[in-house]
């Protein structure tokens, strides 16, 4: 995949954690503070999320170029997950580390977790290219 790609996926997720500030700010009216908080942490790291990935994008480029696809898939793999994680957690109103015997709350449990070691491998590849390792 190009650096093109990377930007593009950045770009929406942008746009999708700015959109949803809607659920949050619908929430936080209501004065539900339980979905407000979920939606309140979907809706900044995805926006978080997607920032991340455009940097990380203009970073590899430079840093890595022509392997910064290594570095930049797991990222992307990451930011994805965590994005549908703090989504369905908003909208079945339950963190991750609620009652895992209920199905939605184990897919939201299993989506953090492996949203942070995609992140893990991403950052160890990152610091690996970074001190020398050349990877094609």
């Amino acid at each position: 995949m190009t650096p093109t790609v990377y930007l593009s996926l950045g770009l929406l997720l942008l746009a999708a954690g700015t959109l949803l500030g809607i659920p949050h700010g619908l929430a936080k009216r209501r004065g539900d503070k339980e979905r407000t908080e979920l939606w309140r942490v979907a809706h900044l790291s995805t926006c978080v999320g997607g920032v991340s990935l455009i940097a990380l994008t203009l970073a590899a480029e430079r840093v890595a170029p022509g392997s910064e696809h290594v570095v930049l898939m797991p990222f992307s793999v990451a930011a994805y997950l965590f994005f549908f994680a703090c989504s369905l957690s908003g909208v079945i109103g339950q963190g991750w580390d609620g009652d895992r015997a209920k199905p939605s709350v184990r897919a939201v449990y299993w989506m953090q977790i492996s949203a942070s070691c995609a992140s893990v491998v991403g950052v160890i590849l990152l610091v690996g290219i970074v001190f020398g390792w050349r990877l094609k």
